[in-house]
């Protein structure tokens, strides 16, 4: 990176490794948010925002899967080759811990069949954020799979878009799709719509996918530079957390119905200078790229899947004040164990279960790298595709 010229097409390796970071970054921000005990303690209130680090997921999503679509578009069997490869590193963990949830819990708890009777068939067909709008609260500890069923909606229904449409008009209908879930979430503030329609519903939430797909769509335009790249993601991310301090000044507590927009701009703009850091010169690059940060990327929808779960036998079997006196340490104490546990439990299901199912995927390359072989990939502006290994 460091070498290129900044009046021309910059070089895109396959594989980016700030992005595993990234992943790493995400994830993390998320279990601060979900844990609760660090914004129990003094003056750290404000970490319950933490939690919009599924922002960054999206983000990055539409920006991946996007790319890839893009790359692999004229290739054989476009179709069947992505869904396989989405449903190879989707579908086991989580079709796994619905089994246990609605068929293995229910034996022990038999209390629990009748709710399980009546919402299973939403998380197994991926709309409980659309079935569930009504519901304060998802349950048994399945709260964080709502990101899920907005990224697989998205899943089925972008690789016909992108199939059918040209550049043009895929940037106008991501365009559209911030516009329509900006306006999707004040009009249901302002008419008093379900909490979880705001901040669950598919359409409501859209924005950062859609601003990925548009950073895609951009950096496989001839007319995007290296210079013209570092430029906008400094200008996207200044934009992006200025409004978001806007928004909270002005809504306070409501300010995630205009935050999250801004927050995907500003997410756009960090996945941007993610993009260009080297990874050797730039502290930014050899941040995202440290190897204990890329490892927590690599098992983070083990972590996403199963962390909730994890926080509430937690919260029910262990009793951290028997070991610590001040509220301060219990609650440090405490987040270390989930957050550690979280991870082991994550690591253990990716060495044991994800891992051997993903080798599975060399039976379907991705289109993209089919389509565009080693040979061509210098002649494509100068940049191969990107086509991150963890996708």
């Amino acid at each position: 990176m460091g070498k290129t010229s900044t009046s021309k097409p910059f070089f895109v390796p396959g594989y980016i490794p700030q992005f595993d970071g990234l992943r790493g970054v995400a994830i993390l921000l998320v279990l601060i948010g979900h844990s609760g005990f660090l914004e129990a303690l003094p003056h750290l209130g404000g970490l319950q925002y933490t939690r919009f680090g599924v922002d960054l997921f999206f983000v990055l999503s539409g920006f991946l899967i996007t790319g890839i679509l893009l790359d692999s578009k004229g290739s054989e069997h476009y179709f069947r080759k992505f869904y396989a490869r989405r449903a190879l590193r989707i579908w086991p963990l989580y079709y796994l811990l619905l089994f246990l949830v609605f068929v293995v819990a229910p034996l022990f708890r038999p209390s629990m069949r009748v709710t399980a009777a009546g919402v299973w068939p939403s998380f197994v067909f991926y709309v409980q954020n659309i079935a569930l709008v009504y519901r304060d609260a998802y349950p048994f500890a399945l709260g964080a799979t709502w990101s899920l069923a907005v990224e697989e909606q998205f899943y089925l229904t972008w690789p016909p878009l992108v199939f059918l449409l040209r550049k043009r008009a895929l940037a106008i209908v991501s365009v559209s799709l911030v516009v329509v879930s900006l306006s999707l979430r004040l009009a249901g503030y302002f008419h008093g719509a379900p909490v979880p329609f705001i901040h669950q519903f598919t359409l409501s939430r859209l924005d950062s996918i859609a601003l990925g797909a548009l950073a895609a769509l951009w950096l496989r335009s001839p007319t995007c530079t290296l210079a013209q790249w570092r430029i906008r993601a400094y200008q996207f991310l200044a934009l992006g957390l200025a409004g978001t301090l806007l928004a909270r000044l002005l809504m306070h507590r409501n300010s995630s119905i205009l935050g999250y927009t801004f927050l995907a701009i500003a997410f756009t703009g960090f996945l941007g200078l993610a993009l260009v850091s080297d990874t050797k010169l730039s502290l930014l690059g050899r941040s995202l790229s440290g190897s204990w940060l890329r490892y927590i990327g690599k098992i983070s929808y083990g972590i996403y899947l199963l962390h909730y779960p994890i926080f509430v036998l937690w919260a029910r079997f262990l009793r951290t004040e028997t070991f610590c006196q001040t509220d301060v340490a219990r609650n440090l104490l405490a987040f270390a164990g989930q957050m550690a546990l979280a991870i082991v439990v994550a690591s253990i299901s990716w060495r044991l279960f994800e891992q051997p199912i993903l080798r599975l995927k060399e039976r379907f390359p991705s289109g993209s790298e089919m389509h565009w072989p080693e040979v061509e990939k210098s002649k494509r502006w100068n940049r191969p595709v990107v086509t991150d290994s963890r996708v």
